[in-house]
């Protein structure tokens, strides 16, 4: 036995080996990229460092830079305010200066003046005046320094850096010092001497030199004489072309070295155009090499190597000056060591995990890998093999492997009962299940999927799907989405529920609800499709939107009847005013020059009363009524009401209306209605038309004199052969809200009951509407039937006649004022004896103290309407509410026609002629 397993032991020995050595190189070879990318980051670490710094050097430099740049900016503003005032000054005419100076002037002839006994006082905030001349200076001179005082004490005060600032006038030589100093300390600051000598020594200033000879182009100038404490800014003062003196200011080198002081190790120079150090500071700043310096100007703001030091040179914008900043090497370097530390040490730790790592990957993974993968050999061959002792660590992948042999054989016996359960599934779901393997073969086909579409199991088996179950227009679509699936295994569609069309058996189409997924088995694509018949879900969608269309176009009519209510009302009264007055004006210009143009007043405001009406007659919901209708005034009326769109529509309109045609026994306000319809539809079809727009109404009797016709059409863009039969159907229109292209059938803009509603109405007459075949555009033929009888012989309207012998008594109310006094006049003028009111109350008052026959209201007014004094009228005197004439443009609201159906009061709608109103009046009078 020993002998048998000691080939397998030396076996498994020596692969153990062979694995620590594969192991032990490969963790060297993972390794050692580790320890290269420690290196190159240390390695951009210490240049990113380096860069830093550097980048701080420049950056402190800059900043230095920017502080001296903004001493010299206020010194150039301060300079250049100096020059200003005084080349204004010289040129303007010179004020009374303050008393006080002209009293401070000291000195005399052979002495020069100064301002030496300024009170003590008043020195801070004004300058000194060296005045050498014999004669004493003029006001303008004193006048002059007291305003050159006031701005150099204002800069002064804002900038301490300024030292002091003056003014050398030339050719009358004197100068101004501001601040204020006795002259005494300024010659002693000039060397000694009288005032004369002195004031030849500023002028003998090399910035004097600067200002008037050496300076041909009038500019501003920096002066600097190395030993001075201050550097001189000046600008020559010119008046015209004439050299007029020299403004200055001088800032302290102090101040310069205060501004570019900096907390940073680095060494600093500001030097002059000539090389000249002006200021420096730092450990290097003592003893310069001027070949550095050279170089580090030469390098326009770049930080350079030069002789161990970085070097940045940053030369100013507002003054000839350069600052040097200049640092060590070294310093940079002992700056990145400590950001270098860190990745040394992480490489040492890296070795020492490399090492402990390949000690403990032996001894604690390799040798125990091997044990468990033998066991697991050895257990795949017999169930019954021992478990390998291990550490306790490894115990559990021995528990583990044992667990999975027991629990595969646990799975098959599962797998088995669950594909069992799967298939009563299949069987008994009310959704066809239908699978295909990667080529579209039917591979399961339900029992719902056989009675969805009418195919049997076994005759489905084996065939493609795209055959059995996709109509044929929509197989390419098909076919195109199982290559994409085959070729990439991508599927857009999987898992979204899609409603398509299904192909039966018998050839029949149906609409289906189709949710897609994709199976992987043994390697292959396998794809499933839970197909529902939604027939029944779809026709019910429909009937709840066509439902849902109906209710909101009846909102939208129920809207548009009140709007049309309260527009009528509104233009009612003011058309019964005009119609009124005009109707008694002709009356009263009749046979005169005026009667003409009066003529053509009161048929523009009758015309205007027609164009309310039709509106009113369209919205409101009345009882049919059969009377004499002529055909012919109805299609005026229609065109009249739209004449203006018509016209801003670019329309031709074509009449051509048969002349003495019969009336017919029709609903006017129907009939109207359905001649607007068509005249509107034919409209908005003709407002997409490029070019010439058409419409051509022509009306007619049929040869037999039985019918009458009426032609609509318009050269527009038709109506397409499969809309045909469609465009009478209520709610269908070929455009949305807002479309005017193609044809509408309905009278609004995509409303779709135009055309509906012209049919039924057509048909309610015992006539037809249809749509007639025509080479371009739409003509649409209305034919309604005569009945046989004479036609009613219409009422003259009676005149206006004396009712003096009646003497009845009328009372208006009416909240219009003008209206009342129009009713008032016309009713006298017919004999009545008339009184008026404003409001209902005022009426009632006046029923209490007097008798009336008559009354005319108003039916909207403020306060009491007048439905409310009809009912207080009928409780009071129930037989004068019998005689109660109600005037209203108003008839479309709820609350009207509830009271008029109450009341059953006489109706006169606005606007109406003076003569209808009084016949209404005397009809209710002799009732």
């Amino acid at each position: 036995m020993p002998s048998a397993e000691s080939p397998s032991t030396e076996l498994h020995a020596s692969a153990a080996a062979a694995i620590v050595r594969r192991y032990r190189r490969l963790l060297w070879l993972v390794s050692l990229p580790l320890f290269l990318l420690v290196a190159l980051l240390a390695l951009g670490q210490g240049l990113a460092a380096h860069r830093n710094a550097l980048g701080g050097l420049e950056h402190e430099a800059a900043r230095q830079r920017d502080a001296l740049q903004q001493l010299a900016r206020e010194a150039e503003q301060h300079v250049e305010d100096l020059r200003r005032f005084a080349e204004r000054e010289l040129i303007t005419a010179a004020r009374a200066p303050d008393a006080i100076l002209a009293a401070a002037l000291q000195g005399g002839p052979g002495r020069g003046y100064t301002l030496d006994e300024l009170p003590q006082l008043l020195q801070p905030g004004l300058a000194q005046l060296l005045w050498p001349a014999d004669e004493r200076p003029d006001e303008a001179v004193l006048w002059r320094l007291q305003a050159f005082a006031a701005l150099a004490e204002r800069a002064h005060d804002r900038h301490a850096e300024l030292a002091r600032s003056y003014y050398l006038a030339w050719p009358q030589r004197h100068v101004l010092l501001y601040p204020w100093l006795p002259s005494s300390q300024l010659l002693q600051g000039l060397g000694g001497g009288d005032l004369a000598t002195a004031v030849q020594r500023w002028y003998e200033r090399p910035e004097f030199g600067s200002a008037s000879a050496g300076n041909p182009s009038q500019g501003a100038f920096w002066h600097w004489v190395p030993g001075q404490a201050s550097v001189v800014h000046g600008a020559p003062v010119y008046a015209g072309e004439r050299f007029r003196g020299l403004v200055a200011t001088e800032l302290r080198l102090q101040s310069l070295a205060r501004a570019a002081a900096s907390e940073s190790p680095a060494s600093w120079w500001l030097i002059g155009p000539r090389g000249d150090v002006l200021a420096r500071a730092g450990e290097l700043a003592q003893h310069p090499e001027e070949a550095v310096l050279a170089n580090a100007r030469a390098a326009e703001g770049r930080g350079i190597a030069a002789g161990g030091l970085r070097v940045v040179a940053l030369p100013l914008r507002s003054a000839p000056w350069t600052l040097v900043v200049a640092r060590p090497e070294a310093g940079l370097l002992a700056q990145i060591v400590p950001e270098l530390l860190p990745y040394a040490l992480i490489g040492a730790g890296l070795m020492g995990l490399l090492l402990l790592g390949q000690w403990m990957l032996r001894h604690r993974v390799i040798e125990p890998v091997l044990a468990v993968m033998r066991f697991l050999s050895e257990r795949s061959r017999d169930e019954a093999a021992a478990e390998p002792r291990l550490t306790p660590r490894w115990q559990p992948w021995i528990r583990v492997i044992s667990a999975t042999f027991a629990a595969q054989r646990e799975a098959r016996e599962r797998e088995r009962r669950s594909e069992a359960t799967k298939s009563a599934i299949v069987d008994h779901a009310l959704a066809a299940i239908i699978t295909t393997d990667e080529q579209g073969r039917v591979a399961e086909w339900n029992p719902a999927a056989a009675a969805m579409f009418g195919l049997a199991r076994a005759a489905a088996l084996g065939r493609p799907v795209g055959e059995l179950i996709i109509p044929a227009r929509l197989r390419a679509a098909h076919e195109a989405g199982m290559l994409r699936a085959r070729s990439s295994g991508d599927m857009r569609l999987a898992g979204q529920r899609l409603e398509m069309s299904g192909l039966r058996s018998d050839g029949s189409e149906f609409p289906i609800e189709m949710v897609l997924a994709r199976t992987d088995v043994d390697g292959s694509h396998h794809f499933t499709a839970f197909i529902n018949d939604i027939s029944a879900k779809r026709q019910a969608q429909q009937e709840i939107e066509r439902q849902r269309e109906a209710l909101r176009q009846s909102e939208k009519l129920t809207a548009m009847g009140s709007l049309l209510a309260g527009v009528a009302h509104e233009l009612n009264n003011p058309l019964s005013i005009v119609l009124g007055r005009a109707a008694l004006l002709e009356g009263k210009a009749a046979g005169g020059g005026l009667a003409d143009d009066v003529r053509r007043i009161r048929e523009a405001a009758e015309r205007c009363g027609r164009i309310v009406r039709t509106f009113l007659n369209m919205a409101r919901a009345k009882p049919q009524t059969r009377q004499a209708v002529p055909l012919n005034e109805l299609v005026r009326a229609a065109v009249e009401l739209l004449g203006y769109s018509l016209r801003s529509g670019g329309i031709t309109l074509e009449l051509a209306l048969a002349p003495d045609l019969p009336e017919l026994q029709a609903d006017p306000d129907r009939l109207g209605q359905l001649v607007m319809n068509l005249i509107v539809n034919a409209q908005q079809a003709l407002s997409a038309q490029a070019g010439e727009r058409r419409l051509s109404i022509a009306s007619g009797l049929d040869p037999d004199g039985q019918r009458l016709w009426l032609r609509v059409a318009d050269n527009g863009p038709g109506v397409a052969p499969e809309l045909r039969e469609r465009v009478f159907a209520p709610f269908f229109t070929t455009k949305g809200d807002g479309e005017a292209n193609g044809v509408d059938n309905g009278g609004s803009k995509g409303t779709g009951l135009g055309l509906a509603v012209a049919r039924s109405v057509a048909r309610e007459h015992g006539g037809e509407l249809q749509l007639e075949d025509t080479a371009g555009g739409a003509s649409f033929l209305l034919k309604l039937p005569l009945v046989a009888g004479p036609q009613p012989a219409q009422a003259a309207p009676a005149p206006i006649a004396d009712a003096a012998r009646r003497q009845l008594r009328v009372l208006v109310v009416d909240d219009e004022t003008e209206l009342a006094g129009l009713l008032r006049e016309a009713l006298e003028g017919a004999g009545f004896e008339v009184a008026t009111a404003e409001s209902g109350l005022v009426a009632l008052e006046l029923l209490a103290e007097a008798r009336f026959d008559a009354i005319v209201s108003d039916l909207r007014m403020p306060g009491m309407d007048g439905a409310a004094l009809w009912r207080a009228v009928r409780e009071r005197q129930p037989l004068l509410a019998t005689r109660m004439l109600i005037i209203t443009g108003d008839t479309l609201s709820p609350g009207a026609t509830d009271f008029l159906r109450e009341a059953g009061c006489a109706l006169l709608e606005k606007p109406f002629a003076p003569a209808e109103m009084v016949e209404r009046v005397r009809a209710l009078t002799e009732a």
